[in-house]
C-alpha cells in the first residue's frame, strides 16, 4: 500500500458543471491529492487534462464509477496508489446495483462524505406558496424526488456513521448556471464550486452533525 501525505479527495462528476468548478478550486490550492471520478474513462481523462494545465496540479488520478465492478476497481486504485481516502464528494449520481444498502462508502472508507443536494427536494420548499422554488413554479417531480431520496439517505448516514467517526455533510450550492440546467441558473457555477469545496474541507468533523451547508457557505439547520 502506498502512502500519501496530502489529504485525498475523490470527487464524482468532475468533468462538467459544479463538479468541474469544485475540482478546479481544490486543484489550485495544491493541498490535496485529487481523484477525479466520472462515468467513462474518456470523461475522467478529459477532466484531468482540462484541469492540470489550468492549475499546475499534477496530483490528479482519473477513475471510472459506472458499475459495481468499476467502483471496486477504483477503490483498489486509490488504495494501491494513494493508501487512503479522506473525503468523498458525491456531486453526481452513480449507477449502482439494485441492492438498497449498496453505497459508495462501502468501497471508499472516507472520513468525511459530502453530498450535493437541492432545496427542491425539501417538502417545505415545494409546498410554500411564497417560495420562488415551490412546486407551482418548478414541478420537475423526478428531480425533486431524487433529491428527497438523497436527503433521506444522508440523514440516516449522519446517524449511522457518526459511531464510526465519519462525518456526513449535505451541501446545497443553489441554482447555478450550468449545462445541466441549460445555463438558466441565477448565480455563476464557480461560486457554487466554492460552496462545495468549502463544505468538503472546512470545519472539524466532530462538529458537523445534522447540518446542511447552504448556497452562501453557511451552516443551516437540517430540515425537510
Amino acid at each position: 500500500m502506498a502512502s500519501n501525505s496530502k489529504p485525498v479527495i475523490l470527487l464524482t462528476g468532475g468533468n462538467r458543471g459544479l463538479g468541474h468548478e469544485t475540482l478546479k478550486l481544490l486543484a489550485r490550492s495544491n493541498k490535496y491529492q485529487l481523484v477525479v471520478a466520472a462515468r467513462s474513462q474518456s470523461k475522467a481523462d478529459d477532466a484531468v487534462k482540462a484541469i492540470a494545465p489550468k492549475t499546475g496540479n499534477a496530483d490528479l488520478t482519473p477513475v471510472v464509477l459506472d458499475s459495481d465492478e468499476a467502483i471496486f476497481n477504483a477503490a483498489k486504485i486509490v488504495e494501491e496508489k494513494l493508501g487512503h481516502l479522506d473525503i468523498l464528494v458525491n456531486n453526481a449520481g452513480i449507477n449502482r446495483s439494485p441492492n438498497p444498502n449498496a453505497t459508495l462508502r462501502e468501497d471508499f472508507r472516507a472520513r468525511r462524505i459530502v453530498t450535493v443536494t437541492s432545496g427542491l427536494g425539501m417538502f417545505g420548499v415545494a409546498l410554500t406558496e411564497g417560495s420562488p422554488y415551490n412546486a407551482w413554479n418548478y414541478k420537475v417531480p423526478v428531480y425533486r424526488s431524487s433529491k428527497s431520496a438523497v436527503n433521506m439517505v444522508s440523514a440516516v448516514d449522519m446517524i449511522a456513521l457518526r459511531e464510526e467517526n465519519i462525518s456526513t455533510v449535505l451541501v446545497e450550492p443553489g441554482y447555478r448556471r450550468t449545462a445541466f440546467g441549460a445555463f438558466q441558473g441565477h448565480k455563476d457555477a464557480d461560486e457554487g464550486g466554492k460552496v462545495i469545496a468549502r463544505a468538503a474541507v472546512e470545519g472539524d468533523n466532530k462538529d458537523l452533525f445534522l447540518e446542511i451547508v447552504d448556497d452562501e457557505g453557511k451552516h443551516a439547520e437540517f430540515g425537510w
